[in-house]
């Protein structure tokens, strides 16, 4: 793919993206044996469901075959891939920060230091995190001109009751014993999440080469 190609390729996607009200995170191609895979990375405040990252996808589908022969992605087949960030993705604007509010993040600022803490929110020019330690919760502000690089780490334990009072978060709720071994017919286990923590995608097979 030459520049102009992926510079029309950008451009298209960033606007259809947009239009959607969502970001454009990422878009990459990489080779993946004889077929190419189009990746397109989106998030929002409020997170990206399924649904939209496949009404997405169909969008930027259809406006790739409008293009014909001048399609921007090439003629050979292709998989157009349409997800959201995952965990360990790098946070590198302050909007990152933003959506990351009660996530652990581990970061290093300018002068080496390394700081893990949890997001207790953010301002024009900071970040305010949640630092546990041994005397306790304490709270520190990092300037986004700062920090050298960030990042959303995984928690293997819940936050303590204490921690979850500082970022607002509700403690989860009791289980029932008198309803442990029950499970209701009428309830279905649903593939439905929100998109925010997750790298589900939603995949589409474009055989460039048929058009």
């Amino acid at each position: 793919m030459g520049s102009s190609d992926e510079h029309r390729l950008h451009e298209i996607v960033g606007q259809l993206t947009t239009e959607a009200g969502y970001d454009l995170e990422e878009l990459a191609v990489r080779s993946a044996g004889r077929r190419r895979v189009v990746r397109v990375v989106i998030d929002a405040d409020g997170g990206v469901t399924l649904d939209a990252a496949a009404a997405l996808s169909r969008s930027i589908s259809e406006r790739l075959d409008a293009t014909g022969d001048d399609d921007p992605a090439g003629s050979a087949p292709y998989t157009l891939e349409v997800t959201s960030p995952g965990i360990g993705r790098p946070l590198t604007l302050p909007r990152h920060f933003r959506r990351a509010r009660t996530r652990l993040v581990a970061l290093v600022t300018t002068d080496g230091r390394s700081i893990t803490g949890h997001v207790v929110g953010t301002t024009d020019d900071a970040v305010q995190l949640v630092l546990s330690g041994r005397k306790g919760l304490t709270e520190e502000q990092v300037l986004f001109a700062d920090i050298a690089r960030a990042k959303v780490e995984v928690e293997f334990s819940p936050p303590s009751a204490a921690l979850r009072v500082r970022l607002g978060i509700a403690a989860p709720p009791e289980p029932d014993a008198d309803d442990d071994d029950e499970t209701d017919g009428d309830e279905t286990d649903g593939d439905e999440t929100d998109g925010d923590d997750t790298d589900d995608d939603e995949t589409d097979e474009r055989q460039g080469a048929a058009r």
